[in-house]
């Protein structure tokens, strides 16, 4: 019987009698190589997982391929790790340039992409069979903190910096919408590429039309760049909001007495600092200590959570299809440190809510209730 049982589990690829072996392309070196946070965070909770005897009896072996935020490399990688490793699933990663690549690679194929800090709407519109991602898309994100932003602040007009890759064009025309209907004069606009490091001449012609709020769609070192320069010319807006990368604390470590008061950022889990988040602070801790947790340790964890509970329900001998049918039976499951998370044929978006967050006393605390995204 136990013959019989490993020669059917070992027909899937990615799974043998003693693992399941799921793979990824992630940014762990380049411009966005905070990115690496992601996979650290999520291979934490698969460690833990694994000590405690793994799923079913197999342990989860978890191979990061690194991309450099190079949209060839990941396409490369993700041939590597379907076609030669044979992995079970793509799982987790970061970058939504390389996100997309990733998409275009394997839209024909039948391996699970699997909870990637991505916010591109192509990830989830239309849906795909064998993709499921968590992270709300940034439209939804900013449409939701906007309204959050102008029913607490007294603004009035906006800038927006936007970076310019894939997806970015329906971004902004959401903020444009948006900002119309709430009566906010939209004073300036920036297309930046997401490599910019140079801010001055941004800021510089943003400070010249002195909007109340700053509206920043960029990685979180560029976004913490842009509140150095306005350090630097001695210019704070009442307001500065954009995208989840503002609530990292890559973000916080570098610009976070500059934004103090200042920035609300809608933020897609709980602070390493809150209570909840213990279990993932923990199995990171655990695992590497020289990883500081952060936002992106907390999604990557956020990911692991959600792909363990899955496998579990998937049963002991896993494959691709039963996988796939067991996400979208998820309905309601709650993490503990994100909102609830759902999926089903037609949602593979898995979250519906982002929390409003700002900086006070030089951390990152929860500002009310989880926002509904709009």
């Amino acid at each position: 019987v136990m013959c019989a049982l490993s020669a059917g589990a070992a027909a899937e690829d990615g799974v043998s009698a003693k693992e399941v072996f799921v793979g990824t392309s992630n940014a762990l070196t380049g411009p966005i190589a905070v990115c690496g946070a992601v996979t650290a965070g999520a291979n934490a909770y698969l460690n833990t997982v694994n000590n405690a005897g793994g799923i079913h009896g197999r342990k989860i072996r978890y191979e990061v391929l690194d991309d450099g935020y190079s949209t060839q490399r990941a396409i490369g990688n993700v041939r590597r790790l379907v076609s030669q490793d044979k992995a079970f699933a793509l799982f987790s990663g970061c970058g939504t340039a390389t996100g997309a690549a990733v998409l275009s690679a394997i839209e024909r194929e039948s391996i699970p992409y699997l909870f990637p800090f991505v916010g591109l709407d192509a990830m989830v519109q239309p849906p795909k069979k064998n993709v499921f991602s968590l992270l709300p898309l940034y439209g939804e994100q900013l449409t939701t903190i906007l309204d959050y932003v102008a029913k607490n602040r007294n603004v009035k007009t906006a800038a927006l910096s936007m970076i310019t890759i894939a997806g970015n064009e329906g971004w902004t025309k959401a903020v444009r919408a948006k900002l119309q209907a709430l009566g906010i004069q939209l004073v300036d606009e920036q297309f930046i590429e997401v490599t910019a490091a140079d801010k001055a001449p941004y800021v510089t012609q943003m400070k010249a039309k002195n909007p109340d709020m700053v509206i920043l769609v960029d990685s979180s070192p560029g976004a913490a760049r842009y509140l150095i320069e306005m350090q630097r010319q001695n210019w704070k807006p009442k307001v500065i909001t954009g995208i989840s990368t503002l609530s990292d604390e890559s973000f916080l470590k570098t610009a976070g007495a500059i934004g103090e008061g200042a920035v609300v950022a809608p933020a897609v889990v709980l602070p390493p600092t809150d209570p909840r988040a213990k279990e993932c602070v923990d199995s990171l801790a655990a695992t590497d200590k020289s990883i500081e947790p952060s936002a992106y340790t907390m999604f990557g964890c956020l990911g692991a959570k959600v792909f363990v509970e899955a496998m579990k329900q998937a049963g002991p001998n896993p494959t691709r299809a039963g996988l796939i049918a067991q996400l979208d039976k998820v309905n309601n499951l709650q993490t503990g440190i994100s909102g609830p998370v759902t999926f089903n044929a037609s949602k593979r978006q898995g979250l519906d809510s982002v929390y409003p967050m700002g900086i006070e006393g030089g951390k990152f605390k929860i500002l009310g209730e989880p926002l509904k995204l709009q």
